[in-house]
Formats: structure tokens, sequence, C-alpha cells
């Protein structure tokens, strides 16, 4: 007799098929309710018919599970159902493993629904569940249960009309889930139950569903960008270099949180122009802040941070509320100062856009948090109290920031940042708060429509642009070279105004650190040129003694000054000073203070070139 070869996926020890027999043969001999079981519902089946459950459940289970992995109705046949209740009632660890192996065959069968229909077979069987298994059950029947590539789980719910997307511990999926179970029942869920419930379906969606991308309020596909309108039907907006359209179905999911709210409906024939009537954004600034209200939909590149600053009456809380209105709208669209590093990340794990109003100043941590959300990065933390697991929150997100005086001051934000220093309202210019937000909701959908346009010529546009020199924010200078484009002004225009900026916040960087400005009046009084070397000790002495206007940010010792002399020196070497580490000698940690004979850091053409003046109307 030759061997019979099962596939490993669905196998089970011979070991078990005969001891499965023998117990067989012991139930029928006995009186207990499994024993129901076993009298077919039908009488005279003939000796030579086709194997039933009463005769081999077993090997009416494997010749299902073959059939299951091209047809999941298998597991509701009768047949199927009885021989899975046989075993599950006098066999159970057998019927555990045929169970699991169903789950291998095919991941899109239902065995949530067979466990219904062997629980309905059994004897006493067909009483009422739980609310727990009601609820898993509604869960599993009209959401597609996935996770996202963090192992966190993720409901799909389609509907015929919008498909909406939520992680299963949200409370958008929590009010889903009880407003579901109202419809179906009529009655509330307990809180510990509703909890219970949230860990059966979210362990389902990491074990059983299959890994997708998820996406907030922005993303790329291979034909063009996609922006999330999150309204009530779950559209989105599609942006190629062809034009835009509104789609009734995104092709990527998107998920959002509660907090956020809706883009308008875009309308065609908008003029961007409407903007400004809006918001206080001076002319030589606004094709920069055009270019960074799309940026914001381009999740495949860094961000640069836009800078607010200004004195009272200059609108400008008003001014980045409506920007943030074209981008992300929020339940809170602006605010207020960050205690902690964590309560930036936070923020930017919940919102598309970051955004923080009337700040008087950031730590140096903060600033560099906004540095990490620029170009991506994370934040970790102890997840618990009582362990040592991390909780680690990664992200990238656009961030605008506003306040009386100068917010970045470190070097490295100074880098990423779009400065706009926004003029004084007259009191004769000034407006009801009243007719201006009725107006401008009058007009956003017009202006967000045209900024849709502008957006398609910018990507049109972008694959021609080429720059011999870049700045630290390559990929936003670039696109801004582009966006300058389709609005109508010359090549190079952008890029100059950029270099402006750049060389601007080189001088912020400089005026806000202690070092920089004891070492500009030390040697613009001894040094000329600028041509030292020797040691951070020697150096630490020569500076320590000078007149310094805040001794509380000023270096302790000669290793403190050597490192704020690596984060000042590309600042200088803009400028055409090299600031340059030596090496280590017997006496210390040897430097260089010198001038660059030829300094890259303007591109050509920017000294006495043209500036390109107010947004052309």
């Amino acid at each position: 007799m030759s061997d019979t070869v099962l596939s490993p996926a669905l196998a089970v020890d011979a070991d078990h098929h005969d001891h499965h027999h023998r117990h067989i043969g012991d139930v029928r001999d006995g009186g207990d309710d499994a024993a129901l079981l076993l009298q077919s519902p039908e009488k005279g089946i003939p000796g030579d018919a086709t194997i039933t459950p009463d005769d081999d459940p077993v090997a009416v289970i494997e010749a299902a599970l073959i059939r299951l992995k091209d047809d999941v109705g298998v597991l509701a046949e009768e047949d199927v159902v009885r021989a899975f209740s046989i075993l599950q009632a006098t066999d159970m660890p057998v019927f555990l493993r045929f169970r699991h192996a169903a789950k291998l065959a095919n991941r899109d069968c239902s065995i949530t629904v067979l466990d219904k229909l062997v629980r309905d077979e059994l004897p006493g069987g067909g009483d009422d569940p739980s609310i727990l298994d009601e609820l898993v059950a509604l869960a599993r029947a009209q959401c597609q249960l996935h996770h996202d590539a963090d192992r966190k789980a993720v409901a799909v719910i389609p509907s015929p009309d919008r498909q909406e997307v939520w992680r299963v511990y949200s409370t958008g999926f929590e009010e889903w889930l009880r407003s579901a179970y109202w419809r179906a029942k009529e009655t509330g869920v307990p809180e510990t139950t509703m909890k219970s419930a949230l860990a059966t379906i979210a362990a389902a969606g990491i074990n059983d569903g299959k890994q997708i991308d998820i996406h907030v309020r922005a993303a790329r596909d291979e034909s063009g960008y996609l922006i999330d309108l999150c309204d009530e039907q779950w559209r989105a907006v599609r942006a190629t270099p062809h034009g835009w359209q509104v789609l009734d179905h995104s092709p990527v999911h998107f998920t959002r949180t509660q907090s956020m709210r809706s883009l308008p409906e875009p309308e065609r024939g908008g003029d961007i122009g409407l903007l400004w009537q809006h918001t206080n954004i001076p002319g030589n600034r606004r094709v920069m802040v055009l270019t960074w209200l799309l940026d914001s939909f381009r999740p495949d590149t860094p961000f640069p941070a836009l800078e607010l600053v200004g004195e009272q009456g200059s609108a400008k809380s008003t001014t980045q509320a409506v920007l943030r209105s074209l981008v992300d709208p929020n339940k809170v669209m602006l605010r207020g100062r960050p205690k902690t590093v964590e309560d930036i990340f936070v923020a930017a794990a919940n919102n598309w856009l970051v955004s923080y109003e009337n700040l008087s100043g950031l730590t140096a941590e903060q600033q560099d948090a906004f540095c990490t959300l620029s170009t991506g990065g994370g934040f970790a933390s102890r997840q618990l109290y009582t362990n040592g697991e991390e909780h680690i929150m990664e992200t990238k997100r656009p961030v605008v920031l506003n306040g009386i005086a100068v917010v970045a001051t470190r070097p490295d934000l100074i880098d990423r940042v779009i400065h706009v220093d926004m003029p004084t309202i007259p009191p004769e210019s000034r407006r009801d708060e009243a007719d201006t937000s009725a107006s401008w909701e009058r007009d956003r959908p017009l202006v967000f429509g045209a900024l849709l346009d502008l957006f398609a010529d910018a990507l049109r546009i972008l694959p021609s642009v080429r720059l011999t020199h870049k700045q630290r924010m390559a990929d936003y200078e670039r696109f801004g070279e582009a966006v300058s484009r389709a609005l109508g002004f010359e090549p190079g225009d952008f890029q100059r105004q950029y270099a402006e900026l750049v060389r601007a916040g080189i001088d912020r960087a400089l005026e806000s650190n202690a070092v920089a400005q004891v070492l500009d009046k030390y040697f613009d009084e001894r040094i000329s040129p600028w041509n030292w070397q020797g040691t951070a000790g020697q150096l630490y002495d020569l500076l320590n003694n000078q007149i310094i206007p805040d001794r509380g940010t000023w270096p302790k010792s000669p290793k403190g000054l050597a490192d704020q002399l690596r984060r000042i020196a590309p600042a200088y070497r803009a400028k055409g000073i090299e600031i340059s580490h030596l090496g280590h000698s017997r006496e210390g940690a040897l430097w260089r203070i010198s001038p660059i004979r030829f300094s890259t850091a303007t591109p050509p053409g920017v000294e006495g070139g043209i500036r390109y003046g107010a947004h052309r109307e």
C-alpha cells in the first residue's frame, strides 16, 4: 500500500485521526449530548454513498480545506459545519488545529461565521451571544481589518457611497462601532465591554489582516498628489501636471483624527489674488508663501517652516488661520506655546500641519524638534512608567509659527524657515472679525480651486527646472522656481529672492548668538582681515574678558566655546569666513578663523541682480 501524503498546511497528525475515530466510537456507545450530533438527519444511507460527517468528519474537513483555497463559501456548507461541530464536541484539540488550518488556507474566509454556525449546530448552542461576541462579529462582518507598517490595527469600512478608514484604537472607530451596534440592537455598550471588543478586533487586524499604507491629509501615488478633503463623503482631490479633480473614492487609504475639519470643495475659475485680501503678507513674500502652501501637500519632500513675525496689530494670527484653512483645517486652528518637546510630537501625530501662535521664545530642544519635523524623524519616551519599553512617534510635518519677536534663533532652524516680516495694519484699514470670517468662507472655495490650478501648473513646469546652486531646502527652492514661473515671473526670480532670504537668516542667526556677537566685535576692532589660529582655550580667554551682552547663554568652558564655534561655522562660511577645527595638539584643540578666498555662498547673479516686487495682480 502506498503512503498518503497530506499538504503541510492541511495535515493533521495521523495519530489524532486514529484517536478521533476511537473517540467517536466511544461517544456513540455513550449517551452524552455529543451523541445527538451523530444521529444523521437522513435514514437509510447506502453503504457505498459519499463519506458523510457522521462517518468521518476529519475526511470531510480535509477535503473542504482543499476547496477552501478558491471558495470561501466552503465553510458555510452544511456537511462542513456539521463536521466541525462533531469535532468540537468530541475532540477539541483536533477541532482547533483544523480551525487554524482554515485561516491559513484562505485569509479571506470568515472564521467568525464558521464559529457562529458551529455554535448553532451544537445542542444548546443557539443561545444569544454576548455583547462582546456581537461587537466583534459586527466589526468583522462590516469592516476589513488590517494593520499598518507599525502593526497598529486599521479598520477599512466600505459602503456604497464612501469608504471610511479608522485606526481601531481611535475615537472615530469606537463611535462608528457604537453607532453600528445601536442600529442593530438599539442599546448601548458598557465601557469595559467596548475595551475588550476593541482589543479583540485589533488582534484580528494585526494577525489575520494584511499590511496597508495609511496616510493623513496628503499622499502621493504614481500619477500625482492626493489631498484628503476630510468631508463626510470621504472624498479626495487628485492633482497632476494635467490638472486636478475631486474623487468620490480615494485610491489610497486616508485616515483622520476627530479634531480634523474639512477643506472646502474647490471651485474652478478662482483667483489666487483673493488670498491677499484676507491676509497681511507683504508683496515680496507672496510667492514664497504660495510655494509653502503647495509644498505642504508634497509629503515626499522636506517641509520648510513658515515664521510670521510682526508687532501687535499686524494680523499674524488671522493670517495664520487663513493659511491653515487651505491646508489642514482643525477644530483648534492655533495653539499656544508647547511646554515640552513631547507636546510638539504629539501635536504632529494628531495633525497634518503643526501650528503655534504668540510665541515669545522656544528652547533649544524645541527648536531642534521643529528641525526634526521639517526633514522627518522621531521622538522616543518610555511607554509606561512600569516597564522599560519605548513609545516612538515618527513623523514629518509642515510647521507654521508666529510671534512678535523672531522665534527661530538656532542656525539649524533658521536654515529651514521661511521668514515673513508682517507690516502693521493702520487703524483705518482694520476689519471686524465677523465680517472677515464671513467673507473668507465665501472666497475660500475659489481660492482653494485657484491654488490647485497653480499646483497643477507648477507640477507641469517642475521637471524643466534645473538649479546650478542650491540652498539648504533645495526641494522647496526648486519647487518655488516652478511656482514662480507658473505665475509669470522670469526664470531665476524666485531663486534670487530665496537667496536674499537665506542671507538675512544668516544675519539673524549670528545676531542672536552671544559668541558670534563677541567674536564680531573683537575681530573687527583688533584683526583685519580676520586671521587667527590657536587653541579653544586661548580663544576663550581672549573673548571671556570682553563685554558680553548675555552671560546666561555664554559658554562656561573652552569645550562649550568649541561647541558654539561648530554651530555658527556654517553661518560664517556663508559670509566668507571659515571657522575650522584643525585637530588636537599638546596645548589643546586647534582652531583657525580666516577668510575664504573664493566663496560659493551666494549664487551667481544675485549681487546687483533684479529683485522681483509685489505679486502681479
